[in-house]
């Protein structure tokens, strides 16, 4: 029987001046799951990964671990559908209306705005984009 596994990019260096690449623990998570993978015995006939920078690293670094513990790795085919749709611009567009019309989304951004922490930053930033996500139409 045919077995699909999906895995999203691993962690990126979010709100960086070069958002498109792993962070640290982006460069773990991918290391650590080719290695998961290969120690568990289980096998890929195609792999393939959107074009962006960071889901190609993400599948390199897999493909580099799992070959290192021995197992064999199907060729990596880049396919432009699975790529990502822009968030940041997705946020920016909507603010504006959101801000408006959601108290909720003001105590967000606002919040937002005055981080300090990139971690915190980090973690605004996807609140907001939840709330926009649900509330425009």
């Amino acid at each position: 029987m045919a077995r699909v596994t999906l895995v999203r990019h691993a962690q990126a260096a979010f709100l960086e001046p070069n958002y498109d690449r792993l962070c640290e623990t982006g460069v773990v998570q991918a290391r650590l799951l080719g290695e998961y993978w290969a120690r568990r015995g289980v096998s890929f006939r195609r792999a393939w990964s959107g074009p962006c920078a960071r889901q190609v690293q993400t599948a390199r670094i897999v493909e580099a671990a799992y070959r290192t513990m021995g197992g064999d790795f199907p060729e990596l085919d880049i396919m432009n559908e699975f790529d990502e749709y822009p968030g940041d611009v997705v946020l920016r567009q909507g603010l504006p209306e959101l801000l408006e019309v959601s108290e909720e989304v003001r105590r967000a951004h606002k919040t937002f705005l005055d981080c300090k922490d990139s971690t915190e930053r980090r973690r605004m930033f996807q609140k907001l984009f939840e709330l926009g996500h649900w509330q425009v139409g």
